[in-house]
């Protein structure tokens, strides 16, 4: 009887395990190629899955739908362009903005173990990796422009599938803070190539922002990503490579200004991130705080006029409240069920089977 009771404990365990988007160690990241349907190459990405989405600087939505996991090979097809917003900016003009509280940003590492080999040595720490130093250098630059910064450094490793679960806990905390925004920040894993970019002759790093798919503030965390990557072309054009939207959903269920930001990757020097995080906190600031939205003729202004509301304050119109912070434990409720419902099966039919061997030798 012990041994069945073992038994069923531990199919108890594996069935009410977290359920979340699969997050490898580093040395189980697979790199893919991305093509188009006419084999140009489009960009490159790590552990891809069809149905996955990424938009370029031009606004142009792509889908993959091949995904060769034998060649590390994907292909995608043109879906849509999205409407560009207009971007226009007023110099000297600071736009009034209706809220009274403080401006505050929230960052954490899901991934803390997330290095760089040109800077720190190796591609990963089991600790407090090189990813930290990015997010101080981006906290201190949002100070800078008057923000206040909850930078919470939590350990969520080891970087496995469990990683946004933990994370989580950390990102449920810090929104009890009611900040603006919340930033989970992260390296890549993609080739050098594809981040490193010259400017005025100097080579600099690109920033990749992650969206997930899987909650149900997506499309609101897309329109935050466009505003954010509309308003960079006009203040540092080169900044950010793309928005990768995944299948999985990065804890952005927590609020409707939810990011994952990719500082470069681990093969790209950890000086040029730095330098990134700098201007990265720019944009952040002048797309938060210092653009209006006009929506009737999809128009941004840097430095708009006051009878209009900020990108901050157009999505607390619409901020969820955190209506989806109790999603993991929703969703493990019928796997807990069933997993108590097999092990109450085993044990029945384990008595009943005593009993009748019982029985047979009376």
């Amino acid at each position: 009887m012990k041994k069945i009771l073992i038994f069923c404990f531990l199919i108890a365990l594996t069935l009410c395990s977290p359920l979340s988007t699969p997050t490898f160690a580093d040395n189980d990241i697979v790199i893919y190629q991305i093509y188009d349907e006419n084999n140009l190459e489009l960009t490159q990405r790590e552990n891809v899955e069809i149905g996955d989405k990424f938009i370029d600087r031009n606004f142009n939505e792509y889908e993959i739908y091949l995904v060769d996991e034998t060649s590390c090979y994907a292909k995608a097809r043109y879906i849509q362009t999205y409407p560009r917003p207009t971007v226009t900016k007023k110099s000297n003009i600071e736009p009034i903005s209706n809220k009274t509280t403080p401006k505050k940003i929230a960052l954490y590492m899901t991934h803390n173990d997330e290095s760089y080999i040109i800077g720190d040595g190796t591609e990963s720490i089991y600790g407090a990796g090189g990813i930290h130093d990015i997010a101080k250098i981006l906290k201190s630059s949002l100070n800078t422009y008057g923000v206040d910064v909850t930078l919470d450094e939590t350990l969520h490793i080891p970087h496995n599938s469990s990683a946004y679960t933990r994370s989580n806990v950390t990102a449920k905390k810090l929104l009890n803070n009611s900040p603006d925004a919340i930033f989970d920040i992260h390296r890549d894993g993609a080739s050098r190539q594809y981040y490193v970019t010259k400017v005025n002759g100097k080579e600099r790093s690109k920033v990749r922002i992650v969206l997930g798919q899987s909650n149900a503030n997506s499309a609101e965390n897309l329109q935050f990503a466009l505003y954010m990557l509309s308003v960079a072309e006009v203040e540092c054009p080169w900044l950010f490579h793309d928005i990768y939207w995944g299948k999985g959903h990065y804890n952005q269920a927590l609020s409707n200004k939810a990011l994952l930001f990719e500082m470069g990757t681990h093969t790209i020097e950890k000086s040029y991130v730095e330098e990134s995080a700098k201007e990265l906190a720019k944009v952040i600031n002048a797309t938060l705080y210092k653009t209006t939205v006009d929506e009737d003729d999809n128009t941004l202004t840097i430095g708009g006029n006051t009878n209009k509301p900020t990108v901050n304050e157009k999505f607390d119109e619409t901020n969820p409240a955190q209506q989806n912070t109790n999603t993991l434990p929703i969703i493990l409720i019928p796997t807990a069920i069933g997993a108590l419902a097999i092990g109450g099966a085993l044990i029945y039919f384990y008595t009943t089977s005593k009993s009748k061997h019982k029985n047979k030798k009376r």
